[in-house]
């Protein structure tokens, strides 16, 4: 009788230890309910503890991830974009230096930076910039007053539709003296 429990006992054994054990712990649930999301496949992020660790041959992996399309960057047009980018950066900046000497000279505290600025767009001949350079020439704003470069600035700005320019160049005239006068005169000849 003894032996009869003994066989009964490790075939009973035998019979629930070889059958598999559904989700005996926190981490074999969690894999079971991806592999129910996934219709039993198992993300990358999911290692299948049962199968073992291998590396496909290129075959093998042609059939089962078919081969991605390969992107050709043109290199060219990465190039044309970043110097475009580049060209940006740098307008902005240029504007944003112009900005700043604008209101340098509005505010009456102008340095050699924003002089030489200003004489960089007077030599663009960018309307702004010339009127501005006369009115500082006229007016001794940042510079010495001389008012015969004043005239032939605002005669500039005015040849370039800056508006009022002929009437401030009139102004700058009658300010000035016989001499001066005479001096551009003697330009004309």
């Amino acid at each position: 009788m003894k032996l009869k429990k003994t066989r009964f006992f490790i075939f009973f054994i035998l019979l629930f230890s070889s059958l598999p054990a559904h989700a005996t712990s926190l981490d074999e649930i969690y894999r079971d309910l991806v592999r129910s999301d996934n219709s039993g496949y198992l993300p990358m992020f999911v290692k299948n503890r049962n199968a073992p660790d291998f590396v496909l041959d290129e075959e093998a992996s042609k059939k089962i991830m078919p081969p991605r399309e390969s992107k050709n960057i043109d290199v060219k047009a990465v190039n044309l974009e970043s110097e475009r980018l580049k060209r940006e950066a740098e307008l902005k900046a240029a504007q944003l230096k112009w900005q700043n000497t604008l209101l340098a000279v509005k505010n009456n505290r102008i340095t050699p930076v924003e002089l030489e600025e200003i004489q960089k767009h007077v030599n663009d001949n960018e309307p702004q910039a010339i009127e501005i350079f006369a009115w500082m020439n006229a007016r001794g704003i940042g510079i010495q007053t001389d008012l015969v470069k004043a005239f032939h600035l605002y005669r500039k700005a005015a040849s370039l539709n800056v508006p009022n320019a002929n009437n401030n160049a009139a102004q700058v005239y009658k300010a000035m003296t016989r001499e001066q006068r005479e001096s551009l005169n003697a330009f004309k000849n």
